[in-house]
């Protein structure tokens, strides 16, 4: 998300996290309706692809964790 610009985490967060419709982002922002759908498509279209080009690290156990750290 952070590899997002400005516009496209704001829209993001009020339909993802605030769960406002896109008529009420386009007010919150003050802009047309139709204009808050196509940025969230767009926004939602370069997330995904920041997503998929992110490598997936392993996580270690946490077993393996604490037998370190002793």
């Amino acid at each position: 998300m952070a590899t997002l610009s400005d516009l496209d985490q704001e829209i993001l967060r009020l339909i993802g996290w605030e769960e406002l419709t896109v008529s009420e982002a386009a007010q919150v922002l003050g802009c047309a309706r139709a204009t808050v759908a196509v940025r969230l498509h767009r926004a939602r279209r370069r997330l995904t692809e920041a997503m998929s080009e992110q490598p997936v690290r392993p996580r270690r156990p946490v077993l393996a964790t604490i037998r370190e750290d002793l």
